[in-house]
């Protein structure tokens, strides 16, 4: 059984290993590689990058009792390395991305050293008709899943129980109105390592659709609104919801357990405003249980998030993908940016106990260079569970690097 190291060690094994940043496609595109080589038929880069983390609970007794003493530690959140390019085949040009993690097998009980997070081929349509996606990928679906995990102001994902991190499928994406709106629809079916038949295994019909009404000429400040929606079937007519309270090494403080249902239709809803270095990002999301044994529960989440960067950047739009950037620091001592978020996590309905959650979290992120970034958070999870209501106040402290 491994053990976790000292935080030097772990910082200096994840760099000394090229590791990658969870999301690493668009940030591996946006910055000087490691590595890279190029021939007129043929590209490939290497991207790498890590997140080092130390987390600290202060549990009241009712909350022990609701999820278990949560221990204090430090985590290599991910380290990660990522291979992206493109080739020629019958004179098109495919680009390609692969992914792989490593944090799992040097601090966890992984047996195998890479686990695979993404591994696609792309195709881009002649005349501006969009995108062809195959493979393992993220669905188009909730705002804080579909981009980059290091753009967020927040530190960690909250709507986690209502979306998953990878699935395996094609996606078909493109822009409407000079690039105005973007629009993606997608099919999965994870058969392929799931130990289940295809039939049997869990499918997914994911669509999304973003605006941007208000946009500035260096993209800067912007309105955008998006709407998604999902018809989730899960493995042999089963489903199964489960969420942290923004921490990796948390215990499941949410968790409906693996429940009887046909399927489930799900829907979204965000809201992303930036000006002078101000934004707010609100998003909802919703899933209507289609379940006869259990009357038909319905589960929802929710989070609204605001920062201010005191040096003044914003977040740059992406146009191509609805979503925006990360900070560029633009003075020698880098971005100082400051941020608060409230939101509510409900898998409790009808006949499913999976327990509420609500969280508030203030915090700041330093954007140190184009590649580093320190941030530290401080917030108190409620959990209404198991007829009990316990709290729980959790510190997190990270370094982030990614290249």
């Amino acid at each position: 059984m491994k053990t976790i190291v000292s935080v030097p060690a772990i910082l200096l094994l994840s760099v000394s290993l090229l590791p990658a940043l969870d999301d690493a496609e668009n940030i591996a595109k946006t910055n000087t590689p490691i590595a890279s080589y190029k021939t007129s038929d043929f590209v490939i880069n290497l991207s790498t990058g890590m997140l080092l983390d130390y987390t600290y609970f202060n549990q009241n007794p009712i909350n022990i009792a609701q999820v278990g003493k949560q221990k204090n530690q430090a985590d290599l959140r991910a380290a990660r390395a990522a291979v992206y390019g493109r080739f020629t085949l019958f004179g098109e040009s495919i680009n390609y991305f692969v992914a792989c993690g490593f944090s799992d097998y040097l601090t966890r009980d992984a047996k195998t050293v890479c686990k695979l997070y993404d591994a696609i081929l792309s195709y881009k349509l002649p005349e501006n008709y969009g995108q062809i996606t195959l493979g393992k990928m993220k669905e188009p679906w909730s705002y804080e899943m579909v981009g980059d995990s290091a753009n967020l102001m927040q530190h960690e994902r909250f709507l986690s129980p209502l979306f998953r991190s990878r699935n395996v499928g094609i996606r078909y994406n493109n822009t409407y109105l000079d690039k105005s709106g973007t629009y993606a629809v997608g099919i999965y079916n994870d058969w392929v390592e799931d130990p289940f038949s295809f039939k049997d295994s869990s499918h997914q019909f994911t669509g999304r659709i973003t605006a941007v009404p208000y946009l500035s000429e260096d993209h800067m400040d912007y309105f955008h609104v998006g709407l998604s929606a999902r018809y989730n079937a899960g493995d042999k007519n089963t489903l199964h919801y489960q969420g942290k309270p923004e921490s990796n090494v948390a215990d499941w403080f949410v968790d409906t357990g693996v429940f009887q249902a046909e399927h489930a239709v799900e829907f979204g809803f965000e809201a992303l405003w930036s000006y002078d270095g101000f934004s707010l990002l609100a998003e909802y999301l919703q899933s209507n249980i289609s379940s006869k044994m259990h009357n038909d529960p319905t589960f929802n989440g929710w989070y609204i998030a605001g920062g201010w960067v005191v040096t003044g950047e914003s977040r740059i739009y992406d146009t191509n993908t609805g979503y925006a950037r990360r900070i560029m620091p633009n003075g020698k001592y880098g971005a100082l940016e400051l941020i608060a978020r409230y939101g509510d996590v409900d898998l409790d309905d009808e006949s499913i106990h999976g327990g509420e959650m609500h969280k508030w979290m203030l915090g700041t992120n330093w954007w140190i260079d184009p590649y580093w970034k320190a941030s530290v958070s401080y917030g108190t999870v409620t959990l209404d569970k198991l007829d009990m209501q316990g709290e729980s106040d959790i510190a997190l402290f990270r370094l982030q690097w990614f290249r």
